[in-house]
């Protein structure tokens, strides 16, 4: 899932067409009225299209994967440090960590994008498989506290992600026989043909 394009705020509930759905908690502190809940490459980092904007919250960003089959799926979640520098300026002083959970599993504590991805403006993808035994899939990231929060400014801290992609670790049944997969090809190559 890419990231969606819409405005969340400091506490906000939103339902993609895509069977998605995203919340984002808390207010930055000092910075009620200017607060952005979306970074944007702040520094020209040369980076993949994936990594140039983010969506970031104060307290706690929540995404769900809504009816999905049972089973087990890879999930995939894409960072890129792009609001903070390593060149020895005032932006560099600031340190984003936060916890990161699936399925109210905490798998990563402390993360640190620029530690991960050793620097400012390169994109990282972290893996994790996860179990839906009902039809949702839940991804919390979670500002615990640690970093800074008002340095290179204000509401520059909390949780911060480029995008999600999940994909299924089994089969996904079509229905149809192998048969009738190879005669809707035969068939199709045919008309290519003509």
């Amino acid at each position: 899932m890419k990231q969606t394009q819409e405005r969340l705020g400091p506490s906000q509930f939103y339902v993609s067409e895509g069977k998605w759905a995203c919340s984002s908690t808390g207010v930055f502190m000092d910075n009620i009225i200017y607060a952005s809940y979306k970074a944007n490459n702040s520094f020209s980092y040369e980076l993949d299209e994936i990594y140039r904007t983010a969506r970031l919250a104060p307290t706690s960003l929540k995404y769900y994967g809504l009816c999905l089959r049972k089973g087990s799926y890879k999930v995939r979640l894409h960072f890129a440090e792009i609001m903070f520098s390593d060149d020895q300026t005032y932006s560099s002083l600031g340190k984003r960590i936060f916890d990161v959970s699936i399925q109210g599993n905490l798998i990563w504590k402390d993360f640190n994008i620029m530690e991960e991805a050793k620097g400012p403006g390169k994109g990282i993808t972290k893996v994790h498989d996860a179990i839906v035994s009902g039809s949702t899939l839940e991804i919390h990231l979670y500002w615990s506290g640690k970093g800074t929060n008002a340095s290179p400014g204000r509401g520059a801290y909390g949780p911060l992600i480029s995008a999600i992609s999940v994909t299924p670790n089994f089969e996904i049944d079509t229905g149809l026989s192998v048969g009738a997969i190879v005669g809707i090809v035969a068939a199709s190559c045919v008309v290519l043909l003509c």
